[in-house]
This record gives C-alpha cells, sequence and structure tokens, in this order.
C-alpha cells in the first residue's frame, strides 16, 4: 500500500513532494517509517552498523501498513499522498546526514526511539501454531518457484500429523479437526493474498514453521 521498500530505496533518489499538513504525531510516524525503511534496506545490504537493529523487513512493513492506514483515516490522505510523504521525509534524512558528514547514517537515537515507537504501535506477532505451520508450509509447496516442493510437501505432511495430533490431544472430534484445520488453511490463505496485493508487507514468516518441523 506505501510502497515500503520502493521508500527504502530511494535512499540516493531525489524529495518526493511534500504532503499536506501532519500533527506533530503524525510527523513523528511518516518520520520513522521512513528512517525505519533507510535501515531495512541498509540492513538488506549487509551495512554491518543496520545490524545493531532488529530484523525490520517485516516488522518496519507492518508498521508502514499501520501508519498509512492511520493516516488516510485520520488526515483524510490518499495513499499516493502517504507514499509520498514517506519519500520526502527518507530524502530529508539522508539529506541531513549527508550534510553531517556521515552520509547514510542516521542518529542512533532517532532510529532507537522509532524502534520504540514501532514496538508500541505494532509489537511482536504471536508465534504461529502448529496448524497455522502446516497450512503455511501446505500453502508454500503449491506455489510457483518454491524451490523443492517435494520437500516442503513433507515438511507441511509432518506438521499435519502434528498439529492434528495436538487438536485430537486436546478433545477435538475428527470432524472438528478436519473443520479447523480447513478453515486455517483459509485464512492463512487470505492473509498471504493480503500482504501480496498491499504493497508493503512481507510475505509469511515460515522460519518458525521449519524449527516446528524438526524431528
Amino acid at each position: 500500500m506505501l510502497g515500503w521498500f520502493a521508500a527504502a530505496a530511494l535512499v540516493q533518489g531525489a524529495a518526493a513532494p511534500a504532503s499536506g499538513p501532519l500533527n506533530p504525531a503524525q510527523r513523528e510516524q511518516v518520520e520513522c517509517v521512513a528512517a525505519l525503511a533507510i535501515v531495512a534496506s541498509e540492513q538488506q545490504r549487509g551495512v554491518p552498523a543496520a545490524a545493531a537493529w532488529p530484523p525490520l523487513a517485516e516488522r518496519g512493513a507492518r508498521f508502514a501498513q499501520v501508519t498509512g492506514e492511520r493516516l488516510m483515516a485520520e488526515a483524510g490522505m490518499t495513499k499516493e499522498a502517504v507514499r509520498d510523504a514517506i519519500i520526502a521525509s527518507v530524502a530529508a534524512h539522508q539529506k541531513a546526514a549527508g550534510e553531517a558528514g556521515a552520509a547514510k547514517e542516521l542518529p542512533r537515537d532517532l532510529v532507537q526511539g522509532c524502534v520504540a515507537l514501532m514496538d508500541r504501535q505494532t509489537p511482536p506477532p504471536a508465534p504461529p501454531t502448529l496448524p497455522q505451520c502446516a497450512a503455511m508450509l501446505a500453502l508454500a509447496q503449491e506455489r510457483p518457484g518454491a524451490g523443492d516442493a517435494r520437500d516442503l510437501k513433507t515438511l507441511a505432511s509432518v506438521l499435519d500429523h502434528r498439529a492434528r495430533e495436538q487438536l485430537r490431544a486436546s478433545g477435538k472430534s475428527g470432524t472438528e479437526i478436519d473443520r479447523e484445520m480447513t478453515l486455517t488453511r483459509e485464512a492463512i490463505a487470505a492473509e498471504a493474498a493480503k500482504r501480496e496485493a498491499d504493497g508493503v508487507s512481507a510475505g509469511l514468516d515460515y522460519g518458525p514453521c521449519l524449527e516446528m518441523a524438526k524431528p
């Protein structure tokens, strides 16, 4: 929705037109989206200084999404106006860093404050459940370019079995288990489609699920 990584990629680009007036809290949110986008971009490029901060690819994108939705609702901004405000702020941050003689470096207290704001407004999501992980890997192995689909299919089967055993141990019947697994897969598929469509969110995080699939 906001073009999070498009904004992050503009670390050497020109400033975009500024948006309309925002109140101080809204300006802070825009500036933090921009600052965290810069850090996320540097993390992707392996810049050593950026490794001091938590990984921002997914959580930063979620923060950008929530910020954009809030600005559209509260300030009446269009999606394009929010994007332009973020791009302008990215350019302003980079200009200030360059003039200070530390190109591409943001003040530590700025990034620390923005990470804290992100933590308050978009706290880390709860780890996925076994049924959710079974659904995630089942969907992943069906996607084009999924790598070795046979390995993913095997892992998905392992998690499906473990998820069903967990639900059975909780007292659910076979019919209830089938229904819960189906509803979970539908919810995961909807979430994946939403993330792909909004132009901001990172893809589903399969890391915890791969850990669950280990013997």
